[in-house]
C-alpha cells in the first residue's frame, strides 16, 4: 500500500473536532463527479496538490459546513492512497451523519470530464484502502457505492459496475476479500463463558473472518467456552512507520500496545499518530525485557518487536 499521510500531502488543519468511530459496516466508494484534470495521469507530482484543492473546496463549501476534506481516503491514478480524515473518524461524504458513521468513504480521482475512467493502478489503490480500513480501522466486509442508500449518481457508471462485481483487483478473479490472516499465530485465547466471536475479535483487534479462517470455525455463531483459539498475528506494516518523526495511523496502534503493556514511562498525552522520542524509549524498554529474542534495545520497530508489542498488550506473551 502506498499511503500518503496528511502531513506528506500538506493537509490544512481541520476547522473543528472530528467525531470518533471505532468500527463501520464497511467502505463506500466515491468519485469526484466534476472535472478531474487529465494532466494528473502523466504527472503524479500534481496529485498532492489536487488533494489540497479538494480539501480547500470542502472546507470553503457554504452549504455543507465541512470541517475538513469529506473523504476518509482519496486514491490517485497512480495507486497512491492519500489520507483524508483517516481511520477512526467519521467522514462527511456519505450523505448524512448516520451514513457517514456507517461506512468509511474512499474517493477515486475520477470525474465526469478529464479523467473519466479508473486506471488499473487506481483500482489497486482502492482495494488497498478497503483492506487498510478493514485491517486497521474496524471496517466490516461491505463494499458499496455512494449511491447505495443515498440519491446520487456517485461513484459513476464504471466505478459502480466495479463495486457490483465485488471490487476486484485488476487482472485478478473474485472480489475484495476480508483480510487474510498472516498464517502465523500470535498466541492462544481461551473462550470464556458469554464470549462471542465478534467480541473476541474486537478485544484482540483482529477480525471475525481471520479467526474463522485460522481456526476452521464452521459456525461463527456457535463458539463454546473453553475452546482454545489461535490468534492471528497482526501484519507488519513496515519499518518506515516507526522511525522518529514518522506520522502514521500505525504509530498510534503501536503506541496503544506499548501503553497497554506498561512499557516505559507513561504518556502524558497520547497515543498519537506521531512517533516521538518517548515512543522509541518505550520500544527500547520492551526490547530490553526480551533482549534474547529482540536483540539490541535500539528503539527501532521491526516485525518481531511489532509482534511482541501486540502480544504483551493482549496478554498473549508472559512477562
Amino acid at each position: 500500500m502506498k499511503l500518503v499521510s496528511r502531513s506528506a500531502w500538506g493537509a490544512a488543519a481541520p476547522t473543528g473536532s472530528y467525531t470518533r468511530i471505532s468500527s463501520t459496516r464497511g467502505v463506500k466508494i466515491h468519485y469526484e463527479g466534476d472535472e478531474v484534470p487529465g494532466g494528473l495521469l502523466g504527472d503524479h507530482g500534481r496529485c498532492a496538490g489536487h488533494v489540497r484543492d479538494i480539501q480547500r473546496s470542502h472546507i470553503n463549501d457554504p452549504k455543507e459546513d465541512w470541517i475538513d476534506i469529506a473523504y476518509s481516503f482519496v486514491v490517485c491514478p497512480h495507486g497512491y492512497v492519500f489520507e483524508g480524515r483517516g481511520l477512526g473518524r467519521r467522514n462527511g461524504a456519505n450523505g448524512n451523519p448516520a451514513l457517514n458513521g456507517g461506512h468509511y468513504a474512499v474517493c477515486a480521482m475520477v470525474g465526469t470530464a478529464g479523467i473519466t475512467s479508473p486506471t488499473d493502478a487506481m483500482l489497486d489503490g482502492l482495494v488497498d484502502a478497503i483492506e487498510y480500513c478493514r485491517a486497521q480501522g474496524g471496517a466490516g466486509g461491505e463494499v458499496r457505492g455512494h449511491k447505495d442508500g443515498y440519491p446520487t449518481s456517485c461513484p459513476g457508471g464504471e466505478l459502480y459496475a466495479w463495486v457490483q462485481r465485488g471490487a476486484p483487483r485488476p487482472g485478478g478473479g473474485g472480489g475484495t476479500p476480508a483480510p487474510e490472516p498472516s498464517g502465523d499465530s500470535a498466541g492462544v485465547y481461551t473462550v470464556q463463558p458469554g464470549d462471542t466471536l465478534s467480541a473476541i475479535a474486537g478485544r484482540l483487534e483482529t477480525g471475525v473472518a481471520q479467526l474463522v479462517a485460522l481456526n476452521g470455525i464452521a459456525n461463527p455463531d456457535l463458539i463454546q467456552a473453553g475452546r482454545k483459539l489461535q490468534v492471528p498475528a497482526p501484519p507488519f506494516p513496515g519499518r518506515e512507520h516507526f522511525v522518529l518523526g514518522a506520522h502514521s495511523p500505525y504509530a498510534r496502534q503501536l503506541q496503544s500496545w506499548l501503553q497497554a503493556g506498561n512499557w516505559g514511562p507513561p504518556y502524558r498525552v497520547g497515543p498519537s499518530e506521531d512517533m516521538e522520542q518517548l515512543d522509541l524509549q518505550k520500544v527500547a524498554a520492551l526490547q530490553r525485557h526480551y533482549v534474547g529474542d529482540l536483540g539490541p534495545a535500539d528503539g527501532l520497530t521491526g516485525p518481531l518487536t511489532w509482534l511482541y508489542a501486540y502480544q504483551t498488550a493482549h496478554g498473549l506473551r508472559g512477562r
